[in-house]
């Protein structure tokens, strides 16, 4: 493996995962809250670091207009392609790059707003990223990072299978994430990219009847088996039970997401 499970696991995208993964990253209106303190607005420069599929990229060259320009960057190439062909057929002035980061390939103080959602628990070094998205937001810039904390993870089955729950996405967790707690530490890493008027929202919506559940069976599951720490067989009961507890109402899974703003003097 060329770079380690938490970044390789993002360069080498299978199929089956890219169309999962049209339906985890796909935007939505429930996002809204999340994004809201990036403040997009007609005419602006936009950056989306680890812009995946593009979803929320285009999303948010549809808000700054065509006077405006969204660049996304991605480590993945098949998810850079994709976009790019989706930014075409909508007509959206939005561009999208391949590159792993950090470093971001542009300039100084190029953007008026930089957004980076759910990437700093993958790179090799979240303060170096943090502090590369200070240095290409221009003065007044509003920066804006959204990330999971891993160790606030809540996902509720029934009594039997919770211990075997437990294990598998200790193991999952342990190898697809190089930053569990990246969440609550977003402030810190504002703070010491430069950032000023520092501000954390975090949510916590829970999913009780398996809307998220796309993501255990096609991210969590991939990751337990990959890091050989529990059996292909304890992964397959775990999602039966994930499938028999959201059958018996008795499911809740719950990821919290912090939102760090912060500006660019």
């Amino acid at each position: 493996m060329a770079n380690a499970y938490y970044k390789q696991h993002w360069v080498e995208v299978e199929p089956e995962r890219q169309g999962a993964y049209d339906e985890i990253l796909a935007y939505h209106p429930a996002l809204d809250p999340l994004l809201q303190p990036l403040e997009p607005g007609l005419g602006m420069r936009l950056l989306d670091v680890g812009s995946g599929p593009g979803y929320t990229a285009l999303e948010m060259a549809r808000r700054v207009g065509a006077s405006g320009r969204v660049v996304g960057v991605d480590i993945n190439a098949d998810f850079v392609a994709a976009a790019s062909r989706r930014a075409r057929a909508q007509g959206l002035n939005a561009e999208f790059v391949q590159a792993a980061v950090p470093p971001l390939p542009f300039p100084d103080r190029s953007f008026e707003r930089v957004l980076c959602k759910n990437v700093l628990e993958y790179v090799d070094s979240a303060a170096d990223t943090m502090a590369e998205m200070a240095r290409v937001a221009a003065s007044g810039a509003i920066v804006v990072a959204i990330d999971s904390d891993w160790e606030m993870l809540a996902l509720e089955l029934a009594p039997r299978a919770q211990a075997l729950s437990d294990r598998v996405i200790a193991a999952a967790r342990a190898i697809a994430v190089n930053e569990p707690r990246i969440g609550r530490r977003l402030h810190g890493l504002m703070r010491r990219a430069g950032l000023d008027e520092v501000k954390v929202s975090v949510f916590a919506s829970a999913d009780t009847r398996g809307h998220l559940a796309v993501m255990l069976r096609q991210s969590l599951a991939r990751y337990a088996r990959d890091s050989g720490a529990v059996s292909a067989a304890e992964v397959e009961r775990w999602l039966g039970a994930v499938d028999e507890a959201i059958a018996a109402g008795e499911y809740l899974f719950m990821l919290p997401q912090f939102v760090a703003r912060g500006m660019k003097r």
